[in-house]
């Protein structure tokens, strides 16, 4: 064989190994299989680009399977953490025959939002359980405790004359601060506000048998709880919530409301339009006598929306009977008080600041949706956030931001075990 002809034939060996090299060089692209390739051709495609995407593929799969196999097994020690130590999660508390699934997914964000987002907050135990479903009937309010509590707040607030601003505590043209933003920021007392305050605090020499304070609690939906709200003597509600569709579980009684000026931005859109002046008109005439508790001195921020309202309340003064409440720098005080018992957050939630109130107004109180996680503690079923909150709304841990619910959570209950307080979680009959 001459030397042109081995070369020759020797280029067409090559040629079909140039030709798959090629073919493969194509990242991650599948091509049909050639029929006519050698052994060595097949173990040169094994060790190509191609054979190396699929292994990181198969790489990649192993590592989701293992990862999803490995969140399974926290999910399992987490669930029996939580059936042994944590509060309303043994079965024999769910529903006769009702999805245990739910506990588990349940127990595992309780877990998580517990332990892991607000560390002060330890487990409770049954106790809890047994005391708010089964042995409900067997509290006993504690006069004696409940009376030492109010003195200890009377010591710290002074709650009728902190309650409200009124004409004679204020002068046109007096700067006030702001009890959550800096010393720098400012609202001067305008005519037209200090002519909206009370000429006395609305609570002064007031007392009351039995007062209910209801929190927004998604725990209220479908409780039925409404008639039995509806026959205390004076009831307090937070931020303005919305009573006429949820009158079922939550009743319609109101005695007072707080109103943050936020609540002007995100419901009513500043008041803008004809329409959301309407609204805003309807809602407030809802009210009747209630009294309308107005915190404008904690954020600076609602300096404008505070002018936007009063300058409403002006334009319809005499149309609507609700009383107006402007409390000064009162958290200082309230603060204070409640920094004895160890808790600091960097704000209260407005349920217990409502409880703080109805301490020096009250001769009993209960408490109803005050409940921070998103399960029922009935059933193990999802909650939403607010009994108000439209279906299908997520559970939101926004309040972590600025506040300790767990933890004022279990102050309250502890306070309920002692008869201070009751403390309501389950359906009313």
């Amino acid at each position: 064989m001459s030397r042109g002809e081995r070369g020759g034939r020797r280029g067409e060996a090559i040629r079909p190994h140039l030709l798959t090299a090629a073919r493969v060089s194509q990242p991650c692209r599948s091509s049909p299989p050639d029929r006519l390739l050698s052994f060595d051709l097949i173990f040169s495609v094994f060790l190509s680009p191609l054979s190396l995407c699929t292994m990181v593929r198969v790489v990649s799969v192993l590592g989701l399977v293992m990862f999803s196999v490995a969140l399974l097994i926290l999910s399992l020690i987490s669930y029996v953490s939580i059936k042994k130590d944590f509060i309303f999660t043994a079965p024999k508390y769910a529903n006769p025959g009702g999805p245990r699934m739910y506990m588990f997914h349940a127990g595992f964000r309780s877990q998580l939002a517990m332990k892991f987002l607000d560390p002060a907050f330890t487990p409770l135990n049954n106790a809890l359980n047994e005391n708010l479903q089964e042995n409900s009937s067997k509290w006993r309010f504690n006069k004696t405790a409940y009376l030492e509590q109010s003195k200890e707040i009377a010591q710290y607030i002074d709650v009728p004359h902190n309650f409200t601003l009124t004409k004679n505590s204020v002068r046109v043209g007096q700067l006030m601060h702001y009890d959550y933003s800096s010393h720098k920021y400012v609202f001067s007392i305008g005519e037209n506000f200090r002519s909206l305050l009370p000429d006395s605090s609305p609570i002064l020499n007031k007392r009351y048998n039995t007062c209910a304070v209801i929190g927004n609690s998604g725990i209220l939906t479908g409780s039925r709880c409404g008639p039995t709200i509806d026959k205390y003597d004076f009831v307090f509600r937070c931020n303005f919530a919305p009573t006429e569709v949820f009158r079922r579980d939550v009743g319609r009684r109101t005695n007072l409301t707080t109103f943050n000026p936020s609540i002007l931005e995100k419901y009513y859109n500043n008041l803008l339009t004809i329409q959301d002046r309407n609204n805003f008109f309807l809602s407030l005439k809802k009210l009747d006598r209630a009294i309308l508790w107005i915190p404008a001195f904690f954020f600076h921020t609602s300096a404008t929306v505070t002018r936007t309202l009063v300058d409403f309340f002006v334009e319809h003064r005499g149309q609507l009977r609700v009383q107006l409440a402007w409390p000064g720098n009162i958290m200082q005080y309230v603060n204070r008080y409640w920094k004895t018992k160890q808790l600091s957050p960097k704000r209260l939630s407005t349920g217990i600041l409502m409880f703080t109130l109805a301490s020096s107004l009250c001769e009993q109180i209960h408490l109803y949706g005050f409940w921070p996680f998103g399960w029922d503690p009935n059933t193990g079923k999802e909650l939403p956030y607010h009994y108000y909150d439209k279906k299908g709304t997520k559970f939101t841990t926004k309040w972590q931001e600025s506040h300790q619910l767990p933890t004022e959570f279990k102050l309250l209950f502890k306070m309920h075990t002692e008869g201070v307080l009751k403390l309501s979680l389950s359906h009313c009959t």
